[in-house]
């Protein structure tokens, strides 16, 4: 396997000696290389096999901003990594709709080699380049305004309580998906990795949640009729059943937090295909008209892989938990993940099936274009007897509509 590209940048030489010193053991598997402006890393990334981009936020002539927005840009399937201060929060607030993930200096090697290490990882799940660079260019994703206009008020009531500021995060996916990015981040340090939405407002506080907000906001405005709003309530009332439900069948806490995240966020390629690949995705919903294939299969056809993939790689990039990056990337092939009994993967695949299955018989089709149940896997992991119970579930949640979300974490 060829060698990863790993590009350093910092206006201070010690910095980069310290860096070349402390991974010196990694240049068995990576090419590293090491410079002092934003000015040299752009003229290195061009000569086009740069996979990876670690920089600081404050430089001279050209920050840490401004040198993002132009990989971004020039080179997006280069996966974008801050490096910087805690002092710097502020400047790397500005870089959130620009970079994938944050470390904080001084940072050991080991973190930053299991993150850089897990982004070069994470591009095999796209093996076709011009996926890699589609998603790469993504900034955000769009939110409805309901919930934004939600979050704002509550966000400007000083006596709004981290869980009411939380339950309307967890309507919303792209906003849910922003704050899970940042807060677990190496740059805010914490000792595990953090899937309850409550705890990632206490731990950012209400002012960095405010900012995310904006960004969310004002980032994706321009892109925000590329997606009919009823198209994008539809994807995300279904994500939220999912989430609650697959938290439903669960038992341990950590297991249901996991699995409601996953579950808002499992969809989450719908939506970077429909906002960024507005051409590729016209294609799928032709071809998926045809009585033969489901629209997995015409994803496949068109683009070499499925909105499951394409999510999962995403979300990846943003550093959010392996568990909730498994089982969107798998939740409609559960039998390609070795894993045991009720896994998260296996109640977001039962749960997105059963509430097709369910929508299915409420609204009758000519075709199977919905996911279907991996019958091998649920008699592999032996539960197919818990079926019936599920089933039920599933119709309850939809007969509940939304206020299944609250219940499902209860």
């Amino acid at each position: 396997m060829d060698k990863k590209t790993v590009l350093f940048v910092d206006d201070e030489l010690n910095v980069l000696e310290g860096l070349r010193t402390r991974l010196h053991r990694q240049r068995a598997k990576w090419n590293m290389v090491f410079v002092l402006s934003g000015k040299e890393a752009l003229e290195r990334m061009a000569q086009g096999d740069v996979d990876v981009l670690v920089t600081d936020m404050r430089m001279p002539e050209m920050d840490g901003v401004t040198l993002l927005k132009r990989a971004q840009e020039e080179f997006p399937r280069v996966v974008r990594i801050v490096l910087s201060g805690h002092a710097e929060l502020e400047a790397a607030l500005r870089a959130i709709h620009v970079a994938h993930q944050f470390l904080s200096k001084p940072c050991e090697a080991g973190i930053i080699e299991n993150v850089v290490d897990r982004a070069c990882n994470l591009q095999s799940l796209l093996r076709d380049e011009l996926l890699e660079k589609c998603v790469g260019r993504i900034e955000n994703l769009p939110s409805p305004p309901v919930v934004y206009s939600q979050l704002m008020v509550a966000l400007n009531n000083e006596f709004a309580s981290p869980l009411t500021v939380a339950a309307i995060l967890k309507q919303d996916m792209a906003m849910c998906a922003k704050t899970l990015q940042l807060v677990n981040s190496a740059f805010f340090g914490f000792a595990q990795k953090i899937t309850e939405v409550e705890d990632a407002v206490t731990y950012l506080g209400y002012n960095t949640i405010r900012q995310i907000v904006l960004t969310v906001e004002v980032f994706h405005r321009p892109k925000s009729k590329s997606l009919p709003s009823i198209t994008l309530e539809a994807l995300q009332t279904h994500a939220c059943l999912v989430g609650a439900l697959a938290a439903n069948l669960l038992t341990e806490r950590r297991d249901k937090e996991d699995a409601f995240i996953a579950g808002l966020l499992h969809d989450i390629g719908k939506l970077v295909m429909a906002t960024e690949m507005a051409e590729a995705n016209k294609q799928v919903q032709m071809l998926a008209l045809k009585p033969e294939l489901t629209l997995l299969d015409a994803e496949r056809q068109v683009l070499g892989v499925t909105h499951a993939e394409i999510g999962a790689y995403l979300l990846g990039l943003w550093g959010l938990p392996y568990s909730v990056v498994e089982a969107v990337a798998n939740h409609h092939t559960p039998g390609n993940v070795q894993v045991s009994g009720l896994s998260v993967l296996a109640a977001i695949h039962v749960a997105d099936a059963l509430l097709h299955d369910e929508l299915r018989i409420r609204r009758p089709s000519s075709k199977p274009r919905w996911p279907i149940l991996d019958s091998a896997f649920l008699d592999q992991h032996d539960l197919t007897k818990l079926l019936p119970v599920w089933r039920d579930k599933a119709r309850q949640q939809v007969d509940a509509g939304a206020r299944g979300m609250a219940r499902a974490l209860c």
